[in-house]
């Protein structure tokens, strides 16, 4: 699953890392003992920097993200901060990476305990839409910021933002699919159709609730989700589930 490949991309990094700093006889059983003690270490002073730079992230945005203020942020001189990044993209990247796996926590490992079909897509939705603030981000959502922040900038930033785009509407559309396959939504349900016009409901919560301060983002998304689980859903299953 995409969560998955959240967990199992970080942990490549952090062991890669960790090796090609490490001059460890591997015939010497001593070394392994060294290198989980030395990746403990890296990893835990590497994740408190993310920690702190996510919390940034959020609230100024991808680019306000320097080694210089994220290493005044984390109490450590900046040439410590190399030794975990090398460059301001590297660090951005990062945290991108780092806010994939909050994510994956936050919205699809709590949706995937729920039935397939419908409730799963109900449940998904449900810890989407807010989703950041309820993490624990000062801010908003930082892939929904980054879309905008970054639309006309060409780089590997852009470019990770894509590809995380990318894969959440991958995960949506097979979702979606599940749920006419199982019947819950009508067989001619354009599941495309449907991931674009349930994008489009999130990115004007986020608009509403991070910029207008609208204290109804909440209300209008959800009756913008429901209308559109109208049009989807056979009308037997819809008039039953309004009479329940």
């Amino acid at each position: 699953s995409i969560g998955h490949f959240y967990f199992a991309q970080l942990g490549h990094y952090h062991f890669a890392a960790t090796l090609r700093k490490l001059s460890l006889d591997t015939t010497d059983r001593s070394c392994y003992s060294q290198l989980i003690n030395h990746m403990g270490q890296a990893i835990s002073t590497r994740e408190r920097i993310l920690d702190h730079g996510l919390a940034l992230m959020s609230q100024a945005g991808l680019d306000a993200v320097t080694l210089g203020v994220l290493a005044d942020q984390v109490g450590m001189s900046k040439s410590g901060l190399f030794a975990h990044f090398k460059s301001k993209e590297e660090v951005q990247i990062g945290l991108l990476d780092h806010m994939s796996r909050l994510g994956a926590e936050r919205i699809i490992a709590p949706a995937m305990r729920a039935p397939e079909g419908l409730p799963r897509l109900q449940a998904l939705v449900e810890h989407w839409l807010g989703w950041a603030p309820k993490a624990g981000l000062p801010g908003g959502c930082p892939v929904a910021a980054g879309m905008f922040e970054y639309d006309d900038v060409q780089g590997p930033v852009r470019d990770k933002i894509a590809v995380l785009e990318k894969e959440w509407r991958i995960l949506l559309t097979q979702i979606v699919q599940q749920t006419i396959a199982l019947r819950h939504f009508r067989k001619e349900t354009d599941a495309n159709q449907f991931v674009w016009e349930l994008s489009g409901i999130y990115l004007s919560h986020h608009t509403a609730q991070r910029f207008l301060k609208s204290p109804d983002a909440d209300k209008r998304a959800k009756i913008a989700f429901t209308a559109l689980l109208a049009r989807a859903t056979p009308a037997a299953a819809g008039s039953n589930r309004h009479k329940r």
